[in-house]
């Protein structure tokens, strides 16, 4: 009964004002999604300003959708991307009340790096459809992405749960971002590359692109993680300078069709030659999925409140 009654001290308000201070959401306007929530929504003509809350279009992070009323928090679905599918899937499950928590507030096709597999389409929008009947049900969505790379108060972090997953210790980092950086230099107890790889366990992850030095028998003892992205050689490359022998990060390969695309991955076959390291990719959404398995531990322990996170059914897409 007393967890009853601490489960219904939390509305949809009073919890993302929490969320607000640890993730330290209004410190920064979010370098990324400030420009991909406006470049997938504008072209459709929706708008976004008016549908998403208005703290929302300022920040680009925090309560992007609310129910009308102030409903306690009923179960807390944890998501990497706001893909129209795992959507579905929520919707189906949830009660009124229920709050998406998801690192993005758009869908990502990041592509396949398999040869003939098909190349994805980046940031799209959610079908606006979608967005409607999550608001009919009484559902909320939060998001935090650039806070949640840059790593929150409580040690909550894409970086820090991949960290922890090796049992690596971070050393230095690079790459600044929000109130952070997006990348770690890390010491790992000496094993091979294999048997880091090992560690590395992703639901439903079918496949890790591995490029660069593949020697998987070699040992090692300094790794950097660049969870997300990845994708291009300015974000990778740096780490060579640390000393780094293995990158772990989302995209190793960058398969998102376009000019752009086709120039980052261009840039990256150049690099694989010449690079000593070994990079490892987990897909964009599969590298920032651990971080969502503890938050939703988080939930539970801090706020008494029912969290699941979902993986994807198939992380390269």
């Amino acid at each position: 009964m007393i967890e009853q009654k601490d489960m219904k001290e939390y509305t949809i308000e009073t919890l993302a004002e929490k969320l607000d201070t640890e993730f330290r959401v209004k410190e920064t306007v979010d370098p990324a999604m400030s420009r991909f929530v406006p470049m997938v929504y504008d072209p459709i003509d929706y708008d976004w300003k008016s549908e998403f809350e208005p703290e929302f279009t300022q920040y680009f992070n925090g309560l992007m959708i609310t129910a009308e009323e102030d409903l306690p928090v009923g179960k807390i679905w944890l998501l990497s991307f706001l893909n129209d599918y795992m959507l579905e899937d929520v919707l189906e499950k949830s009660s009124k009340g229920d709050m998406i928590f998801a690192h993005h507030p758009v869908q990502m096709e990041c592509g396949d790096p398999r040869e003939g597999k098909e190349w994805g389409k980046g940031f799209i929008p959610i079908n606006p459809e979608i967005i409607k009947r999550i608001k009919e049900k009484g559902l909320s969505i939060y998001t935090c992405h650039a806070p949640l790379d840059a790593g929150s108060i409580s040690g909550l972090g894409t970086n820090e749960s991949l960290i922890k997953m090796i049992g690596a210790k971070q050393i230095d980092q690079y790459m600044e971002y929000a109130h952070g950086y997006a990348a770690r230099i890390c010491e790992v107890p000496k094993q091979t590359v294999q048997e880091l790889i090992e560690r590395l366990e992703i639901p439903n992850l079918d496949y890790i692109d591995i490029k660069g030095n593949k020697d998987l028998d070699r040992e090692i003892t300094k790794v950097a993680i660049i969870p997300g992205g990845g994708g291009n050689v300015r974000d990778i490359q740096p780490a060579e300078g640390f000393g780094t022998e293995v990158v772990i990060t989302g995209q190793a390969t960058c398969r998102i069709a376009g000019e752009r695309g086709e120039r980052e991955n261009k840039a990256l076959q150049e690099f694989y030659p010449q690079t000593k390291m070994t990079l490892i990719g987990l897909s964009h959404a599969g590298s920032e999925y651990p971080v969502m398995e503890d938050i939703a531990k988080w939930f539970k322990e801090k706020f008494q409140i029912e969290a699941e996170a979902i993986p994807e059914n198939s992380w390269w897409r």
